[in-house]
């Protein structure tokens, strides 16, 4: 009796937990640990305690932000909008019980995160500020309630919408990288399959001839020593078949500048980043190439993760006597530390005889290379 009525209790509360959050979400048990933050309203109450009609409504209070709390979750647009002004006002109509009711005012603020854009979700946590400020001052409210109400729904608010925002940006990257890989491999596969055809097709023939040739000579009783250089020859031929389609094959496990351009699109365009690109550079040395689209593709993935842009550029151009790659956006870099990706640059441009430099508003990593360095490589 004991097992069969903790499965009925453990179904029984998934059952409450999936009618309560969505399940898509992955929320698992933080909303339900971020209601300790209501302890501050209820300890309040213990010591300020009220009977009648006033009870009844704190009661009703609660009772009506959870309902909204829960919703919010799975809300989005004019919906989550809704929820977030309900608990406004709660905490407005709970201000005359005690100063803990600010505590409303925060859960309003978090709850700005929840939107689908950085700005969006911006405007509506400075509404929030701003209508606290304006509430506090109209009905003079003191400094122990609007102080922790307004430095609480700043930063915690700001904070929320910025993990929010690095969680989009971290989904797109993950979602792009997904695209990216199925593209390359059908991309893969029908690059080896053209390169192929056309290394064997022409190979196999020849062979198919000089071996035709050869058995025509045996039968009209032709000199061996000729016979035997047509062999020959077959046999050359093949090894550097077979030469030519082991290159085929593995010369694609190393980066180029157009894959990891076309990589670079599809990141970008799912984090809603225009890239704008601008290559006058084709012919690189063979083991030059792969060290700047390695470069291109941690600057791109620096910039899909942490910069605040809508627009990225990628130029690579040579100049009488320098190739220069630039790659910048519009936000700005505000840490003075180099972190290991851009480590990993200055040291893949220093290794081919380079130098990097940093333009840290707007963002410009600028990578140049003397060609007396790259006709040495």
């Amino acid at each position: 009796m004991k097992e069969s009525t903790r499965r009925y209790m453990t179904r029984l509360l998934k059952k409450i937990h999936y009618s309560l959050l969505p399940a898509d979400q992955g929320l698992g048990y933080v909303p339900y640990l971020s209601l300790a933050y209501l302890t501050i309203f209820f300890v309040n109450l213990y010591f300020s305690p009220v009977t009648g009609m006033r009870l009844v409504a704190v009661i009703a209070a609660i009772l009506a932000f959870l309902i909204c709390y829960f919703r919010a979750f799975g809300a989005s647009g004019r919906k989550l909008a809704m929820y977030i002004t309900a608990i406004f006002f709660i905490g407005v109509a709970m201000a005359s019980v005690n100063f803990g009711a600010s505590v409303f005012f925060v859960y309003a603020a978090v709850f700005c995160g929840s939107f689908n854009t950085k700005k969006t979700a911006l405007s509506a946590l400075i509404i929030i500020i701003s209508a606290i400020g304006v509430f506090a001052a109209v009905t003079q409210q003191s400094s122990f309630f609007w102080v922790p109400a307004t430095l609480f729904s700043f930063i915690l608010g700001l904070m929320v919408v910025h993990q929010a925002e690095l969680d989009r940006k971290n989904s797109a990257l993950k979602l792009s990288h997904q695209q990216i890989q199925a593209l390359a491999k059908t991309a893969e596969r029908e690059r080896i399959g053209r390169d192929l055809h056309d290394i064997l097709g022409h190979s196999l023939s020849v062979i198919t001839l000089k071996s035709e040739l050869a058995s025509k000579m045996i039968d009209k009783g032709v000199d061996l020593e000729k016979v035997r250089d047509e062999i020959k020859a077959v046999e050359t031929l093949s090894r550097e078949t077979l030469a030519q389609v082991r290159g085929a094959v593995t010369g694609y496990n190393q980066a180029t500048i157009d894959t990891e351009l076309l990589q670079a699109k599809v990141a970008t365009q799912a984090a809603n980043i225009e890239l704008i690109t601008q290559v006058t550079t084709q012919k690189l040395p063979q083991d030059f190439e792969p060290q700047l689209a390695l470069i291109i593709r941690e600057a791109i993935t620096n910039i899909v993760r942490h910069a605040d842009t809508h627009k990225a550029w990628v130029i690579l151009d040579k100049s009488d006597d320098v190739l220069e790659l630039s790659i910048k956006d519009q936000g700005a870099m505000t840490n003075d530390t180099e972190n290991s990706g851009l480590n990993n640059m200055r040291q893949r441009i220093t290794k081919l005889g380079g130098s990097m430099s940093i333009t840290k508003s707007p963002t410009c990593l600028r990578f140049c290379v003397p060609l007396s360095s790259i006709e040495d490589v």
